[in-house]
């Protein structure tokens, strides 16, 4: 017997005595009931123009200019991307130099203690063709292989190779080399090359969208193979005028007024391009903040394009960039001195003297005033403004906010060349 059971509606009886059963009606009117409350709950929601962004929503705030439509922006970023990426290389480095590496191994190393090897250095990373006569900008540590300051234009034991996103390959040569500005310059003999526009990183705003175009990880992406679409990741600008020094192979590289995206940047991007929506080079990809070398954390850094731009007028002149110069000597602060000039900052530095006809000169400086910031950093001491310019070229612009006569006020110092002035 079955233990399920049916439940049947009850029948009501008519005038004659017989039983009619109204179950059609019944569900009749039920279906009409649901529809209706179905209709009220689940219909289509307003729709809304997405042509336009919330004027305060977070997405807003990365556009452009005001009333950019979503649809817009996309196109833009599309547009950038097609118009940037062919000019993007990847820089191939095979030296000649065999060198010497422990085994990372810990069997052998417990049999036979660490040992050493000998092998080539190789590296890959990534390049902005700026010239369609072969002209490319890249990172210094990208072809600085072997950690010798003295990498000169006749050296050509790197073998370097750069490789186009269409997969044409040509050798490169190295121009000219800046190991503190981490910049180097190659060319290779080719014309008509895709290149892109530099840009003017000083138009630059936090919180601008920004592009980076590179090749992170190398050849492991493609499987190996040489050319390819390189990759692209999307940010904005997260802050402008980062300082670092880093000190690798004994060199050290003093970074100085750079751009910091959240782009994401790893292994391999160093050299590559940073861009803006209008595909225009803003930036050379150059370092990222990775604790214990875990890789992307959204902390990345760029060499800003004005600062490219200088370099690259001094290579096309065939002159020496030479060292940056101010004229200006300074010294630190003592109790004696900011009594006597009714100073009462912190920190801040005086300046002592001042060379003639010198950019300090040129920009207003006299002797007595106190420098309190540089580029919005607060000085404490001599050697801390000396290392601001650390790092910088002839041409690249600073503003100093100066006390003098009891009143502050800001100078923008145009640095000169040690070589020439």
């Amino acid at each position: 017997m079955n233990d399920y059971h049916y439940h049947t509606p009850p029948q009501q009886e008519n005038r004659s005595g017989k039983r009619r059963n109204f179950t059609p009606l019944y569900l009749i009117l039920l279906g009409i009931f649901i529809g209706v409350g179905l209709t009220n709950t689940f219909r289509p929601m307003p729709q809304k123009d997405t042509s336009e962004a919330p004027a305060d929503s977070a997405f807003a705030q990365n556009l452009p200019t005001a009333g950019y439509g979503i649809a817009a922006f996309e196109a833009a970023v599309i547009g950038a991307v097609k118009k940037a990426t062919p000019a993007v290389v990847s820089v191939h480095t095979q030296a000649s130099q065999i060198v010497a590496y422990r085994f990372r191994d810990p069997f052998f190393d417990m049999l036979y203690g660490k040992r050493l090897g000998t092998r080539p250095r190789h590296g890959m990373g990534s390049g902005v063709i700026i010239d369609p006569e072969g002209i490319i900008v890249t990172n210094d540590h990208v072809i600085n292989l072997t950690g010798e300051r003295d990498l000169t234009n006749s050296r050509n034991d790197l073998n370097l190779t750069v490789v186009l996103s269409d997969g044409r390959t040509y050798p490169a040569r190295i121009l000219k080399h800046f190991p503190t500005q981490d910049i180097a310059i190659l060319a290779v003999d080719a014309v008509d090359l895709p290149y892109l526009e530099l840009g003017s990183s000083s138009d630059l705003t936090v919180g601008q969208t920004v592009l980076a175009i590179g090749n992170p990880f190398g050849d492991r992406l493609t499987g190996g193979l040489m050319g390819g679409e390189p990759t692209v990741t999307r940010g904005i600008i997260s802050a402008l005028r980062r300082n670092l020094n880093i000190t690798q192979e004994g060199i050290t590289r003093y970074y100085r007024t750079m751009l910091q995206t959240d782009a994401s940047i790893n292994e391999g991007n160093s050299g590559g391009a940073l861009i803006d929506l209008s595909g225009k080079l803003v930036g050379i990809n150059t370092a990222i903040m990775s604790p214990a070398g875990t890789g992307s954390i959204g902390i990345g850094f760029a060499q800003p394009s004005d600062r490219v731009r200088l370099i690259l007028e001094s290579v096309r002149k065939n002159s020496d960039i030479g060292a940056p110069f101010t004229g200006i000597y300074v010294q630190d602060v003592t109790p004696a001195l900011a009594e006597a000039l009714d100073y009462e900052g912190p920190g801040g530095v005086v300046i002592d003297s001042i060379d003639p006809e010198s950019p300090g000169e040129d920009a207003g400086f006299k002797k007595g005033d106190i420098i309190a910031k540089v580029n919005g950093f607060s000085t404490t001491n001599r050697e801390e403004v000396v290392s601001m310019f650390l790092g910088s070229v002839p041409g690249e612009e600073f503003t100093l906010s100066v006390f003098r006569n009891g009143k502050y006020s800001d100078l923008t110092l145009v640095l000169g060349s040690k070589n020439t002035d």
